[in-house]
């Protein structure tokens, strides 16, 4: 679009220090007949005159804008006329591209004439919609302008126009077309990432198929604009999925883990279900940090298992010694951070709380390695107190039991503090 700037000027409006005040008249022609008011007044009426002028304009532009809202509503006028034909002429270009590429039969110089036709179909379906916005005439013709340019696969223009549409027409009829389009782009660039990854600062110029930089990221960005846009559509699901596989691919964990849990929770329907349960027990255990980190993601894993083997029965017996695996190799780990745990407390010669889980760690974890270790370790300091001894014992004998001074919070009893 283009911006036109007008701008008011009134000449002869400078003034010079040393001229008398009939050097300042205007000449007889300006106004008609010769001026012979005072000179303050005279310059005021010449202020005064392009504002005048300005808010004519600014009128004129306003009953302009008001005729093209009524025209818009009415479907009549020559901007509207004009949209209606440029938008035929647009259909026709299209139609004969389309027929020229189905006739080609792999001719080269019919195939670029169809590509030529397409990219001119295209600039004419945009002129017509810019001449009738507002209009379901310019919600077509921005959607047929991304099919000219997705016929030859210009998938970086075409993505801008879907963003264009959408956020003009949210709820477009096209909508549906759009979504399904959209993550079959979304999934060619981000299959080609896999093969050969695009950084930020790593530029295409010339296939007009792939975004000029950032491609794995502009594919994610449409996947979540797909399940942002539409988020109870047949393929939102999909775009969710293929997100959590993408990032899983890339072992980026944590972000597979935030999808994954989405389509858990969000998609109950949906059939990747199972793969998605099977996926989000991995990441747990991928992000599992180790025994001196949280063992939230163990737990989760524990109820996964159980719930794929409540809700997937059928699947999940096709691969039962899978699910076996991973169930030892939480209780594992379960076992050794406990283990870790007890350790560090007889580290500090607290032997009492080391023995509460040198006892958890024989009842509950019999079936991993560590149940026989945490027997011997009890059996070893069964004779060590349960407290580290009194380091200067002789310093606190000093100090009578009965001392009147207490701490502030020193006894708790039936609730009350005293």
């Amino acid at each position: 679009m283009l911006l036109s700037v007008m701008a008011v000027s009134c000449a002869g409006c400078q003034s010079f220090s040393g001229l008398n005040n009939q050097s300042l008249l205007p000449p007889s022609s300006e106004f008609g007949v010769h001026w012979n008011s005072p000179e303050a007044e005279y310059q005021a009426v010449r202020h005064v005159e392009p504002a005048r002028v300005a808010s004519r304009e600014q009128k004129e532009t306003a009953v302009e804008r008001f005729d093209d809202v009524i025209a818009n509503t009415l479907g009549t006028g020559p901007k509207i006329d004009r949209a209606r034909q440029t938008f035929t002429a647009a259909e026709g270009m299209y139609n004969e591209a389309v027929q020229l590429r189905q006739t080609a039969n792999g001719n080269r110089d019919a195939l670029l004439r169809a590509s030529e036709l397409f990219i001119e179909a295209g600039a004419l379906y945009m002129d017509a919609g810019n001449d009738w916005e507002d209009s379901a005439l310019h919600e077509d013709a921005i959607y047929m302008a991304s099919e000219c340019y997705f016929y030859i696969d210009y998938y970086a223009q075409v993505v801008k126009l879907y963003r264009a549409l959408l956020k003009k027409y949210p709820h477009t009829r096209h909508l549906a077309t759009v979504q399904h389009k959209r993550f079959a782009i979304a999934r060619y660039w981000v299959k080609a990432d896999e093969k050969s990854p695009q950084g930020f600062f790593q530029f295409n110029l010339t296939n007009q198929s792939m975004p000029v930089n950032s491609r794995f990221d502009k594919a994610i960005a449409i996947l979540n604009s797909i399940r942002d846009d539409d988020p109870t559509s047949d393929i939102a699901d999909d775009a969710t999925m293929l997100m959590a596989d993408s990032y899983f691919k890339r072992n980026q964990m944590q972000k597979a883990h935030e999808v994954l849990t989405d389509l858990v929770k969000l998609f109950p329907s949906s059939e990747h279900q199972f793969m998605a349960h099977s996926m989000l027990l991995q990441a747990k255990l991928e992000l599992y940090r180790g025994p001196e980190y949280s063992g939230v993601y163990l737990d989760d894993g524990e109820k996964l298992i159980r719930a794929i083997r409540r809700q997937f029965a059928d699947q999940s017996q096709q691969d039962v010694e899978r699910w076996n695996r991973f169930s030892k190799q939480i209780r594992y780990l379960k076992a050794e951070r406990e283990w870790w745990v007890a350790k560090f407390y007889e580290t500090k010669d607290e032997i009492g709380a080391a023995r509460i889980y040198y006892r958890q760690i024989a009842a509950e974890y019999q079936d991993t390695p560590f149940a026989n270790r945490a027997f011997a370790r009890l059996n070893d300091l069964k004779n060590r107190p349960a407290k580290p001894g009194q380091p200067v014992k002789w310093l606190v004998d000093l100090f009578p039991e009965d001392d009147p001074v207490k701490p502030l919070i020193a006894t708790e009893s039936d609730g009350l503090l005293r």
